[in-house]
């Protein structure tokens, strides 16, 4: 794979339609119902219809409807169809199209059974780089990181347990545990289906307790990077309101399917997109597609959001951390506390650049990732 081949370059225009597909494939197959889109930019229904048809059938999708406009459409819908209109010229047949996923996804077992879909990117002889991605989020929302890194390190990832499903299938795999501990397991489990022996864990949002809570448990984890961490901290640092709605919300889901239905049908709602940045929604709205997948992250994230990192910040691996004084997602008081109690800390807070820019990998950000990662494996490369 190519490093321009990493699937999912959500907000481009890559990979034309079929790209397209490929990276709402998660979506289009966690919905029961029948979804629809809408032509944009002077389109015509009749003519995105046949294309639709043909694409979604040689990529084993469900079928898509299409309709004259928007009206009546409901959030999925909304933001699927944004990212279909996103879609530029087709590049390349469906074939080559669908080779951008020869190295992913691949199923791995966690330690109790639960099926991960995982992916990897880069030369296999390479330092490695486990990036531990939001939860609830599809593989589409760490692309850009999984391109920019793989030049130079082998990049493996997986998406949540229990809430994807397995290849082909329709509808989440199963569930086993969903507390933080089996989550920071994944990790292990990852590693151990790749081959690799050790990897530094980049986590982003509240991939970055999991990372966290990983690195103190063993010596898998040689060094760690910690991008816009959503920690609970106790009292000790002050939370953003998004902070708070957001582990309310997850609790009530948590607490069952009925729970979760009442909040689905808000999120819903057209309205639903409008806290939404536009290029990435049909990513962000994935765990909120249906009550059992809101209930089921209601269980993972609101494990994370609820366990208390300061437990873990005894870990003596060399970590950067990374936030920024305009996140209004994840308090960046969260990461100047761990930074200044992890033995081995580093901290970055960048001027500019709110929670969701950490996923864009923009050039900045590259960079300082790059000069960490080739200092804390330039030993694994002399040895190599």
């Amino acid at each position: 794979m190519e490093r321009d081949e990493i699937p999912g370059a959500s907000g481009t225009a890559r990979g034309g339609l079929a790209g397209a597909l490929i990276d709402v494939d998660s979506l289009v197959r966690a919905v029961p119902e029948r979804l629809r889109v809408f032509p944009s930019g002077g389109a015509r229904a009749g003519a995105l219809r046949t294309r639709l048809a043909a694409l979604t059938g040689r990529l084993g999708l469900p079928e898509i409807d299409v309709v004259d406009g928007p009206d009546g459409l409901w959030s999925v819908e909304l933001a699927l169809s944004r990212r279909l209109a996103a879609a530029g010229p087709e590049p390349a047949p469906v074939p080559a199209a669908r080779a951008e996923l020869s190295r992913g996804p691949v199923m791995i077992p966690a330690s109790d059974g639960s099926p991960l879909r995982c992916w990897e990117a880069g030369p296999r002889d390479a330092p490695a780089v486990a990036l531990v991605t939001a939860c609830g989020m599809p593989v589409g929302l760490a692309a850009r990181w999984m391109r920019a890194l793989s030049g130079d390190f082998r990049v493996v990832t997986w998406e949540s347990r229990g809430l994807f499903a397995e290849p082909g299938g329709r509808g989440p795999a199963a569930l086993g545990g969903h507390d933080l501990a089996a989550q920071a397991g994944d990790l292990a489990a990852v590693l151990d289906g790749f081959g690799i022996r050790r990897a530094h864990a980049m986590g982003l949002c509240g991939g970055a307790v999991v990372a966290l809570a990983a690195a103190s448990g063993g010596d898998r984890v040689t060094s760690l990077s910690l991008w816009h961490g959503d920690y609970e901290l106790g009292g000790a640092v002050p939370k953003t309101d998004h902070q708070r709605d957001v582990k309310s919300l997850l609790t009530m889901a948590a607490r069952s399917v009925r729970k979760a239905a009442g909040l689905h049908r808000l999120m819903r709602r057209p309205a639903a997109l409008d806290a939404m940045r536009a290029d990435i929604a049909h990513h962000l709205i994935y765990p909120y597609a249906t009550p059992e997948l809101l209930h089921r992250y209601g269980l993972l994230n609101g494990a994370i959001m609820s366990a208390d990192s300061r437990p873990f910040l005894s870990a003596g691996q060399p970590v950067l951390v990374v936030t920024s004084g305009d996140d209004t997602t994840a308090h960046p008081a969260g990461s100047e506390y761990v930074a200044a109690r992890l033995p081995r800390a580093t901290l970055a807070v960048r001027p500019h650049g709110d929670h969701l820019t950490a996923f864009d990998a923009g050039p900045e950000l590259v960079a300082l990732a790059g000069k960490f990662l080739h200092d804390v494996t330039a030993s694994e490369r002399r040895g190599a």
